[in-house]
């Protein structure tokens, strides 16, 4: 992973200028940083992505907003992706609700 990606993967405070930078890039560079990054916003953006192999990888991140999940297991054309989605739903369902939550 070159250190521009690197540096994407660590960020969890976004601006509009990194989002911006992220969907400037190459296909193959936003779907490695969809598969790790924790901005929900972006994650909406990439989940629209023309590229199924960047909407596969917003599929498999557990950061992606729930709606954003639902409607790529439910809409998106490809199958692979509609499967993604919801293993992904199904995992983040299955896991337990911490006590200060309940």
């Amino acid at each position: 992973m070159n250190g521009n990606l690197q540096f994407y993967t660590s960020l969890s405070d976004w601006s509009a200028w990194d989002e911006a930078a992220v969907l400037k890039m190459q296909h193959q560079e936003r779907a490695e940083l969809a598969k790790s990054i924790t901005c929900a916003g972006l994650l909406v953006d990439l989940s629209m992505d023309q590229h199924a192999e960047v909407r596969g990888n917003v599929a498999k991140n557990s950061f992606t907003p729930l709606p954003t999940l639902k409607r790529l297991a439910e809409e998106d054309l490809c199958t692979n992706i509609q499967n993604a989605a919801k293993e992904t739903l199904k995992a983040i369902q299955s896991q337990p609700v911490p006590k200060n939550f309940q």
